[in-house]
């Protein structure tokens, strides 16, 4: 199978072998490195280990959906992957849900596996296994022998930064899998059929996306003969990346709720936007729509279910504008006939000329993890590289199986993608291909033409996908620089009890304060400086100053 080349602009190698050599490997993991050098093949070549040589060692993994076992006896994909490699794997199994007790309680007991697969371990908790002796550093591994890897690393330098330890070691292979529509879902969709009953443009600036706002309120726009039933913008910030404050937010300057709204400026000094002059402006537009009747009060008690049903309004379309990761916020994958009145707003111009979204970098997971109990750690790693080689094969097997196995087939010729190209496969039903793949287990890379192997049909959830693959593109240009968002960092007990306790009061705080400036309930400028007075007294400043000195060193490292 043919599987999509990458696309990504890629750095030079000579950039990547610096960082990745650079990164301060510890003479013990060098040395574990070139031992055994003679039972492996040459590399690039499978299997990974000579004839006659038996290598094994021992996983923990958490069962993912549709996963009953890994075993080499019942799990197909296993047995492809094994057989490929020539090394074995002997599994250690939990279910998803109990995946962190499990390995809590195995790390406490120091009876853990080679290998840990899927814990998705933050920086902090890989960094302390790291400094512990527990995990070994992978940087040689990964210049040395994972050159699928390698290469991706150079398309995504961003993933070296952010998974590198203040050490300069890096204690995980990553999965760098985030679709395009995930890393920009706060997207505003719009209704199409009222923009053409009033003879109205999608808007691009802020002064244009007032005036059909107000058009939606004042025109009978859904033409149904009442003129107030229309309601020109609601919505749920329950629902998937539903926040409207968070879109308008960016018109006035860029923000993420996956920085936790921490903003590095251009002396590389962090700051929180949503104590900013701009987030000010911002929340004085919202309260001039409220006060206007363009924006639902509802929207800050409205649950996820409690907008599908209103959008969904079987005699008349009643939502002329909201803010989700997909249509299917607002409105059943079943229910073309309304949701298929809908069109996605690009990014709006703001007041300065500035256009913006907010954008969750895909940093990548940190899936696979070996620790000093593993005797042949170049074993895991050659064997692990197969999940990054070029054309996706690796990763495609993982996620979906092998070709006959229930969960794809290969597309007839003539056969379309979301954006009329030829198809490769045609995705099936998962719900009868039980133990067919590892579900995504472990490493893996999505290029960012990944969708385009797949075939569409005229099925909703297929148009869906379609419009949500436009629409990112559209997106994507508009999200916010990642050198201006906080990257992923290591943080002691200490300092993760201070964020917990301040991000768990400062979550509470703004939801209601929010609600209050734009509902009028408190005016903007007479109780701004008690705004920030009580983001003050709920530790901001501190909560600033500890990401602060966990970047610098970062940084300087």
């Amino acid at each position: 199978m043919n599987i999509k080349k990458f696309l990504l602009t890629a750095l030079t190698a000579i950039a990547i072998s610096a960082t990745l050599i650079g990164c301060g490997g510890d003479t013990d993991s060098a040395a574990t490195v070139a031992d055994n050098l003679d039972l492996y093949t040459p590399l690039g070549t499978y299997p990974v280990v000579k004839e006659g040589v038996d290598i094994s060692f021992t996983a923990f993994a958490p069962l993912l959906t549709n996963i009953t076992t890994y075993a080499y006896d019942t799990n197909l994909f296993t047995k492809h992957f094994q057989d490929l490699t020539g090394v074995e794997i002997e599994w250690v199994e939990c279910t998803s849900a109990d995946k962190k007790q499990k390995f809590n309680v195995m790390m406490t007991g120091g009876d853990y596996t080679d290998v840990i697969l899927e814990m998705q371990n933050t920086l902090s908790e890989l960094s302390l296994y790291g400094s512990q002796g527990i995990f070994i550093p992978l940087n040689d591994l990964i210049d040395q022998y994972m050159p699928n890897l390698k290469a991706v690393l150079e398309k995504n330098p961003h993933v070296v930064d952010a998974w590198t330890a203040t050490d300069g070691n890096i204690y995980s292979l990553p999965k760098i899998s985030g679709s395009l529509n995930n890393q920009v879902g706060n997207k505003m969709w719009m209704n199409q059929v009222w923009l053409d009953n009033l003879g109205l443009e999608v808007p691009t600036n802020i002064d244009e996306f007032y005036n059909v706002l107000k058009a939606f309120k004042e025109q009978d726009a859904n033409g149904n003969g009442d003129p107030n039933d229309e309601i020109p913008l609601t919505g749920s910030y329950k629902s998937w990346a539903g926040d409207i404050t968070l879109f308008i937010g960016n018109m006035f300057q860029p923000m993420s709720n996956s920085s936790k709204f921490l903003n590095i400026d251009e002396d590389g000094q962090i700051f929180y936007a949503k104590s900013t002059d701009e987030w000010k402006e911002a929340l004085k537009f919202m309260n001039k729509l409220h006060d206007e009747g363009l924006f639902d009060p509802m929207y800050f008690s409205q649950t996820s279910d409690q907008l599908i049903k209103l959008a969904s309004n079987p005699a008349a379309a009643v939502v002329g504008t909201t803010v989700g990761g997909s249509v299917t916020v607002f409105a059943n994958t079943t229910n073309h006939e309304r949701w298929g009145q809908y069109t996605w707003v690009p990014p709006i111009e703001g007041p300065t000329g500035l256009i913006s979204t907010a954008h969750t970098p895909d940093f990548g997971k940190a899936v696979l993890s070996i620790t000093n109990r593993c005797e042949n750690p170049i074993a895991v790693a050659r064997m692990f590289d197969y999940m990054y080689d070029a054309e996706g094969k690796g990763t495609f097997a993982n996620e979906y199986g092998l070709e006959g196995t229930g969960r794809y087939r290969l597309a007839e010729e003539g056969t379309k993608n979301y954006v009329g190209g030829p198809a490769e496969v045609i995705n099936l039903s998962a719900d009868a291909a039980k133990d067919v793949s590892w579900g995504g287990l472990g490493p893996g890379y999505h290029d960012e033409d990944w969708l385009l192997m797949f075939g569409v049909s005229d099925k909703p959830s297929e148009e869906v996908g379609y419009l949500l693959y436009r629409a990112g593109q559209d997106y994507i240009d508009h999200a916010q620089d990642i050198d201006t968002m906080i990257p992923p960092l290591a943080f002691d007990l200490d300092d993760s009890r201070i964020l917990v306790d301040v991000e768990t009061n400062l979550g509470m705080y703004l939801d209601q304060a929010t609600a209050d400036f734009i509902t009028g309930k408190v005016d903007i400028d007479e109780g701004w400086d008690d705004y920030l007075e009580q983001l003050s007294n709920i530790g901001i400043n501190q909560y600033i100053s500890v990401h602060q000195e966990a970047l610098d060193l970062k940084l300087s490292e």
